[in-house]
């Protein structure tokens, strides 16, 4: 696998209020991935971030995909 094929698989949500640096070795097992793919699986929304408010609930933020189209068309000038 490739730099460019293994950079399109992530997707990092980030707090965006902390500074300096962070680690990334702590792992959970849970069922976010099959969440996302039924979500996705649809092609009408894509998840762009998850909120945690501290509690077991995660929100999934989605934004439809003609928007994201649009967006994409945007940045690019096209």
């Amino acid at each position: 696998m490739d730099n460019e094929e293994l950079d399109s698989k992530f997707r990092v949500m980030v707090d965006l209020n902390v500074k300096g640096n962070a680690n990334g070795t702590i792992f959970v097992r849970n069922d976010l991935k099959e969440t996302i793919e039924r979500i996705e699986s649809t092609n009408k929304d894509r998840v762009v971030g998850i909120v945690y408010d501290g509690t077991y609930n995660l929100e999934i933020l989605t934004q439809p995909m003609q928007d994201l189209d649009k967006i994409v068309k945007e940045v690019n000038n096209d």
